[in-house]
């Protein structure tokens, strides 16, 4: 399968929108299943991932704040009180981590505001790379690696609650099955 993951995606990724690049990707994907990715926590996101040609959805953030996800409490927290637009594309990351990038095609990560981040945008040139790298890692082995690069994307801005996995996967279904629903009505009534 290939997974088509949009600009508006946590973690690394182009500047795309998954609204725009998972129909390029189906059309040129023939018999390979394509699952959407970016911007999807919610039933709406998988229906429109689904009209969109692809077979399925990758929900990444969603997940993040699901009471089995272990990753640290504040981080949970700050994509619940997060929008869409509190989550940034990391330039200059390739300074502190290795780079994610195609050739001729930029990525770059996508996650919540940080001094970190804030520097690597201001002041690239004061960061010493090996040394925030170093400190980078040993953060992510003792469960901190949030206080540097919380990985987000977009569809923070959708989402309210922690609950358990299976809640999510509930609501999700039942979500798109609705928005599903719906546009066959509108499509009928058109």
């Amino acid at each position: 399968m290939i997974i088509a993951q949009g600009g508006e995606g946590g973690g690394n990724g182009g500047f795309v929108s998954t609204m725009v690049l998972v129909p390029q990707v189906v059309d040129i994907a023939g018999e390979i299943p394509v699952v959407a990715a970016g911007g999807i926590a919610d039933g709406r996101g998988l229906a429109a991932a689904l009209a969109l040609g692809a077979q399925g959805a990758c929900l990444g953030t969603r997940f993040l704040a699901s009471t089995e996800m272990a990753i640290a409490s504040e981080w949970k927290q700050r994509i619940l009180d997060a929008d869409a637009l509190d989550t940034v594309k990391v330039t200059n990351s390739e300074r502190v981590m290795p780079p994610f990038s195609r050739p001729h095609r930029p990525g770059a990560p996508r996650c919540l505001r940080t001094p970190l981040i804030d520097q690597l945008r201001d002041y690239p040139e004061q960061i010493n790379g090996a040394e925030v790298g170093r400190q980078l890692v040993q953060a992510i082995l003792d469960g901190r690696g949030h206080e540097y690069l919380p990985f987000t994307g977009q569809s923070a801005g959708l989402i309210r609650d922690i609950v358990p996995a299976a809640v999510i996967l509930e609501r999700l279904l039942t979500e798109a099955d609705a928005a599903l629903r719906t546009a066959g009505a509108a499509r009928k009534a058109v």
